[in-house]
């Protein structure tokens, strides 16, 4: 048994080696998505399906779904990482983009079924999706649309192997802000838009160090993600327009809306002072996640990381968002646990502990015996 279980981590750990070594940015997830179905099918997996934009879905034992896991297959750019794609492991660490975040726990939450030692008498639902790192509508929220549900949810996210039981929401608003072109070598006869930005700029700094904070969740945050003018840079246009990306994450206690109208009263405000035009725009919202601490699924997760790691671990909330917060708000009751740390996510440092890797496989494996047998 001993000799069958280093083999499997074995597997294990080239598999993860493999889907890192494999680019896979939002929109060009079709690669990976098919070496991932036929790893599934080799590991048992029944109804193995890949779908018109390189969702993945298998199913492990009889019945109806009982666990599901969630994972996404696409990455964040490499941006001057070296050799992002050569899945090196040094150190003890597997390192590479979408390393941490999130193929090493793809491939754990896929092994997860090698090392389940008992029969089930429902099913494990396993399901790697597409273009999360763009908070694309085509992944998960897209199989929830097509009713996949399961009594339990599990995200792969990086936790440290530590049980995450949400994470702040996020909006993405644009504040755009009017001016008047001219020709550019006569500035004077029009009104440039950038410039006209930079008070509503200054007021966003300002508020955003004014927000709440949340025991659990942490500060509140505000921040400006992006800024583009129309026309843009490449005529010799005075812009017309400047428009600010916001990035909003709220903790307890605040909403959606009450967000939305903060940022819309504050530009409205700085628009009155200065007499300009100016207007909001909600571009999305990422549901906050927030599992309760006694439910029987964080008790059972928990129990879990304690037998296959030895270590009690904490409960905390993730910094960033993940896309279980798309199974709770469907509801299916989920929590997050995952190989790695969630701050060398996106980073030219990315690397996930290989030891980690193998542990979180085995986690997933005695969560789905102690709900699914």
């Amino acid at each position: 048994m001993d000799a069958l279980i280093s083999a499997i981590e074995r597997d294990l750990v080239a598999f993860a080696q493999q889907l890192v070594a494999t680019p896979s940015l939002p929109g060009e997830e079709g690669v990976v998505a098919e070496l991932l179905a036929t790893k599934l099918v080799e590991l048992g997996y029944r109804d193995v399906a890949v779908d018109e934009v390189s969702n993945v879905v298998g199913y492990f034992g009889p019945g109806s779904p009982r666990l599901m896991f969630n994972g996404h297959l696409d990455h964040v750019p490499p941006a001057g990482m070296v050799d992002p794609y050569g899945a090196q492991i040094v150190q003890g660490h597997l390192r590479g983009r979408g390393s941490v975040d999130m193929k090493a726990n793809v491939a754990a939450g896929a092994f997860a079924a090698a090392f389940v030692d008992a029969p089930l008498r429902g099913a494990y639902m396993f399901t790697a999706d597409v273009r999360e790192e763009v908070d694309g509508p085509e992944g998960i929220p897209r199989l929830l649309a097509h009713g996949l549900r399961a009594e339990y949810g599990i995200s792969g996210e990086a936790t440290s192997l530590d049980v995450a039981l949400g994470h702040r929401g996020k909006l993405q608003l644009d504040v755009t802000i009017a001016g008047r072109s001219s020709h550019a070598a006569t500035p004077d006869e029009g009104e440039n838009a950038v410039y006209r930005a930079l008070p509503f700029l200054a007021a966003l700094e300002r508020a955003g160090k004014r927000l709440p904070s949340d025991l659990r969740f942490g500060p509140a945050s505000l921040t400006v993600t992006a800024i583009a003018s129309a026309p843009s840079g490449g005529v010799a246009v005075v812009p017309s327009s400047c428009t600010i990306r916001v990035d909003r994450r709220y903790v307890p206690g605040e909403t959606p809306d009450s967000c939305r109208v903060e940022i819309e009263e504050l530009v409205d405000r700085v628009a009155a002072e200065l007499g300009a035009d100016a207007t909001v725009e909600l571009v999305n919202v990422y549901p906050l996640m927030s599992t309760e601490p006694d439910h029987p699924l964080v008790r059972a997760a928990s129990a879990a990381v304690e037998d296959a790691t030895g270590r009690r671990p904490a409960l905390k909330a993730w910094q960033f968002g993940v896309n279980a917060t798309f199974m709770n708000a469907a509801g299916i009751p989920s929590v997050g646990i995952g190989a790695g740390d969630e701050r060398l996510a996106h980073t030219a440092d990315e690397r996930v502990p290989i030891d980690e890797i193998i542990q979180a496989s085995r986690v997933y494996a005695l969560l789905i015996k102690r709900l699914a047998t």
